[in-house]
């Protein structure tokens, strides 16, 4: 079986082939005698047994095989040499910090299942966690007082980085009694005699100022919908909580509504993803080093 060292060395002369054509200017590329690399070639050939370069073609070609073990060897290094380098800058994560931004609600729904899972695996960094709202994080982001800053639909800035990491429905719930004349069981068909009867009720939002509301009043707004009365709170578990025990309506993520806690007056509505949904991104910033630390965290499992 062909070693790591091996492998490279390999991609190295199909590399040069492809682009050469010749086996003595591959040799010359690579600092090698031309017989060495027509031995290196043919024993990578009898080990895989597969030819991997058509000797028929005059300048020479890649056979399809050589092009696969090419194209797909020139990724898996990529991706070996990042590890390498992640891996090697840990040494200096002994006393790192993490500094993390994200507004409470988002933190609310995010975080539960993501630091303790980090903390576990990095003990040793301490984690700095600041519940900041859309611009305050930002700011600190691109003056370098956050590692990442977490947020929904934020508004593009050339300093600032956007990394997507999941995207999640959103859920309607209103008093059942607003609906008596509607079915709600088929949200497709009586979507706008829905709305028309929640755009009725005391609405529960969070502050105009956050991603989330942003997306939600753009969609009302879409289907004209106007609330008669607006009940504001910082926090979108306040919403749904308040909305569960039938003090009004509100719109909230999917992952926020917990079914067994709403009164027996209140439904919960499952909107079509394609009309609402909210995209949940990793916010860091362009000019600031990448370290260790940060990488791993963002590589982490983010689907909730």
């Amino acid at each position: 079986m062909t070693t790591m060292n091996q492998n490279q060395q390999l991609l190295c002369i199909l590399s040069s082939l492809q682009t050469t054509g010749s086996i003595s200017d591959t040799a010359n590329e690579m600092y090698l005698t031309q017989p060495n690399v027509s031995k290196q070639l043919k024993r990578f050939e009898t080990e895989l047994g597969v030819r991997l370069v058509d000797r028929s073609t005059h300048p020479l070609s890649l056979t399809a095989a050589g092009n696969y073990y090419l194209n797909q060897m020139s990724v898996l290094m990529s991706q070996v040499d990042r590890v390498v380098t992640t891996t090697q800058a840990f040494k200096t994560a002994k006393h790192a910090t993490l500094r993390l931004g994200v507004t409470q609600s988002l933190g609310s729904i995010l975080l539960p299942n993501l630091l303790p899972a980090f903390h576990r695996r990095h003990p040793e960094v301490t984690l700095e966690l600041h519940e900041l709202a859309p611009a305050q994080g930002e700011q600190a982001l691109t003056s370098n007082q956050l590692d990442i800053y977490f947020g929904v639909a934020p508004t593009p800035q050339p300093e600032i980085t956007h990394i997507p990491l999941y995207s999640e429905g959103c859920t309607l719930i209103m008093p059942k009694n607003a609906l008596a004349n509607v079915n709600s069981q088929d949200v497709t068909t009586n979507l706008e005699a829905i709305l028309f009867n929640f755009a009725r009720q005391e609405m529960i939002v969070e502050r105009g100022d956050s991603g989330f509301q942003r997306i939600v009043s753009g969609y009302l707004a879409a289907h004209n919908i106007h609330p008669w009365r607006t009940f504001v709170t910082a926090n979108l578990i306040t919403a749904e909580r308040l909305a569960a025990k039938g003090m009004g309506a509100a719109i909230v993520p999917n992952s926020l509504v917990e079914t067994a806690k709403l009164t027996a007056d209140v439904t919960a509505i499952h909107l079509p993803s394609d009309e609402l949904s909210l995209s949940v991104v990793a916010q860091i910033n362009k000019q600031a080093a990448a370290n260790a630390v940060t990488t791993d965290f963002l590589q982490m499992d983010f689907n909730l």
